[in-house]
């Protein structure tokens, strides 16, 4: 789980193969897009989450290579995708902003805020221009 300064690992991703390193990846980027740029509520998660993918797929592209994280988007648009189906395509927590009032929030967990968050602030950057330092 991540904190600003501290990333809490379970030994579940740390492990000798390396299997998991997008996991801990993933954690750390949240120093930044977790805490820095958060949410408001449950309703609004694809914030922390969605820019963290981004990043997440910024770093993977820097180091794998662009064609390794386009089938990383591939991959994440295809889970959506199945999430959406089991949800429901009209179910609130299809969407990008779900409703959450008088439910558990933890009922809506997916890969949808994830991936809808990513693919949201992809387009944006399509329409905006890479940022480049």
């Amino acid at each position: 789980m991540e904190n600003p300064l501290v990333t809490f690992a379970s030994p579940t991703i740390i492990r000798g193969d390396k299997s998991q390193v997008y996991v801990a990846a993933h954690e750390m980027i949240h120093s930044w897009t977790g805490n820095t740029v958060t949410c408001a509520n449950w309703a609004n998660f694809w914030v922390n989450e969605g820019f963290t993918v981004f990043i997440e797929r910024k770093v993977s592209a820097e180091l794998n290579g662009l064609d390794f994280a386009k089938v990383e988007a591939y991959i994440g648009n295809h889970s959506i995708y199945e999430n959406m189906q089991l949800f429901g395509m009209w179910n609130s927590y299809s969407s990008l902003n779900p409703n959450v009032r008088n439910n558990n929030p933890d009922d809506s967990f997916s890969e949808i805020p994830y991936e809808k968050g990513f693919q949201f602030i992809n387009y944006l950057e399509t329409l905006l221009g890479e940022y480049h330092m």
